[in-house]
């Protein structure tokens, strides 16, 4: 990338219109050589603005001057400009809200093609760098099925080509690869090659392969795992600090899957700790990846602080959801939001806030309106009402809506909680055989709520919003769509969940002997 050059638009688009209507043939080398490099320049100006139109007109123009001028060098001029045409992160603010994986593979492919006739590490550098970044294109627009055999060609030019500039593509490569396939084979990879050439561009890669294998750790609950991982990757920052910005970008990746690892654990402090540092991960990076790395560590410590019944402490982590929200367009910050709502309402409903859990139903059921799944919201909606009409029909009585193995609770006896106090809620102490069915429920009933698949890279639970090359966005849904799904299994596992996870937490110890 050409980060350095420090001219504005204005004034690359002024140096390449001094060149307008003066033959290139009539051009001295100097002159060529000042065209070509501001030709390079304005490329990647309107490509990180997201003008690719413009982009392609200069790559265009850079690609007749290499016709005209086949033995000047400026294939390797060209080349560079595709693979800057490439990068995904570096325009990350473009691809927020969806990709064209398309559209940069056929830059890479127009790089193969002058590979071809000049097979030389000048050429086989921006090749590699291609390739890792049309891997990346294609695990963001959930086209895994494309990335295996781009990471075969990567291999291949590196195994031509044993210099430092191939290796950190193949290293980036093996990083994308790890998050959106999910193989402990490209760990063992990295750390090869990483061997072979301690660089500091080849760790900012290996950094990335660290944090993608935290998905594959918290998929097995492994918390101790993670954050070896994240340890690892701070060191690497410390060590190479030119690059530590570089390598910092993958922490939000690991931080987010220690929180949702820990809420897998139950482990309220660790669960604490890890929403934070994501955060702050967050706060020093300001990128959309990394926002929709906290809108997930958010999630689920805002989840654990509603199970656990600290309602306030869930409201302020709720309403952070809701700044995120409202400072992206991604829809994948609507699927968070509204599956801290629906978890809201649930915290409301069991801790007899009525007036509370009225408010944000009304809310939710704004966001039916006029929405293509808005029979499904409603129905989501009449369920939860169905549940506890006492709640919603404003009689200020509160009801159980099920016991601790999800069975409605006996009929009316008289008792204080049944006529217009709040019920205690409160699981009686479980023994050790109540613990673990407990916590086998909890473990079924959250499954059933995420609908989780843990096999597809880094994107856990939901998604998080780095796959979004969709436009309609039918997976992950918006947080519409989600919270009426999730709303519609409130009747039979509301209770579990919460009973479970607290018997989780009271038998933490004894589960893990």
């Amino acid at each position: 990338m050409f980060d350095s050059d420090t001219r504005t638009v204005g004034e690359l688009e002024s140096e390449v219109g001094s060149f307008e209507g003066t033959p290139t043939e009539a051009l001295d080398e100097d002159e060529r050589g000042r065209l070509v490099d501001a030709l390079v320049a304005l490329a990647d100006a309107y490509g990180s603005r997201g003008e690719f139109d413009e982009e392609t007109k200069m790559l265009d123009r850079l690609e007749r001057l290499h016709e005209e001028h086949p033995n000047a060098d400026i294939d390797i001029h060209l080349a560079a400009a595709r693979a800057n045409a490439t990068a995904v992160d570096a325009r990350d603010d473009i691809y927020e809200t969806g990709i064209d994986p398309e559209r940069i593979e056929s830059h890479r492919e127009a790089i193969e093609e002058l590979y071809a006739t000049r097979s030389e590490p000048t050429i086989a550098g921006p090749l590699a760098q291609a390739t890792a970044e049309t891997i990346h294109a294609y695990g963001k627009a959930e086209e895994s099925g494309r990335i295996g055999p781009l990471l075969d060609r990567l291999e291949a030019i590196y195994d031509r080509h044993e210099v430092t500039e191939v290796a950190a593509a193949v290293m980036h490569g093996y990083a994308h690869a790890e998050r959106y396939l999910g193989d402990a084979e490209y760990l063992s990879r990295a750390e090869n090659l990483y061997s072979a050439h301690p660089d500091r561009d080849v760790a900012v890669g290996l950094a990335g392969v660290l944090a993608g294998h935290t998905n594959v750790d918290a998929a097995s609950e492994d918390v101790e795992a993670i954050e070896r991982r994240i340890a690892r990757i701070e060191a690497l920052a410390e060590q190479y600090p030119a690059v530590e910005a570089e390598i910092a970008r993958w922490l939000p990746i690991a931080a987010a899957n220690a929180t949702r690892a820990s809420f897998e654990q139950a482990d309220y402090s660790r669960i604490e700790h890890w929403g934070r540092k994501t955060l702050e991960y967050h706060d020093r990076l300001e990128t959309p990846t990394s926002a929709t790395w906290a809108a997930v560590a958010t999630f689920y410590s805002a989840r654990a602080s509603f199970f656990d019944a600290d309602i306030e402490a869930g409201e302020d982590k709720l309403d952070r959801l809701r700044a995120l929200e409202s400072a992206h367009d991604n829809p994948i910050f609507e699927h968070w939001l509204g599956r801290g709502m629906f978890d809201a309402v649930r915290a409301y409903v069991e801790t007899a806030r009525a007036d509370r859990a009225q408010e944000l139903a009304d809310e939710l059921a704004k966001y039916a309106e006029g929405h293509q799944d808005q029979a499904q919201i409603e129905a989501g909606l009449e369920s939860l009402r169905e549940q506890a009409p006492e709640i919603f029909e404003g009689d200020g009585v509160t009801i159980d809506i099920g016991g601790p193995d999800g069975r409605a609770t006996e009929e009316d006896t008289g008792e204080p909680g049944a006529n217009g106090a709040a019920v205690d809620l409160s699981p009686i102490q479980p023994d050790e055989q109540a613990t673990l069915e407990g916590s086998q429920e909890l473990s079924e009933a959250i499954d059933l709520l995420d609908d989780e698949d843990h096999s597809h890279g880094s994107c856990e639970s939901g998604g998080c919003g780095d796959c979004n090359s969709d436009p309609d966005y039918g997976e992950p849904a918006s947080g519409p769509v989600i919270a009426a799904g999730l709303l519609v299994f409130v009747a039979v596992f509301a209770s579990v969940v919460y009973a479970g996870y607290r018997l989780v937490k009271l038998g933490a110890s004894a589960l893990r002997n």
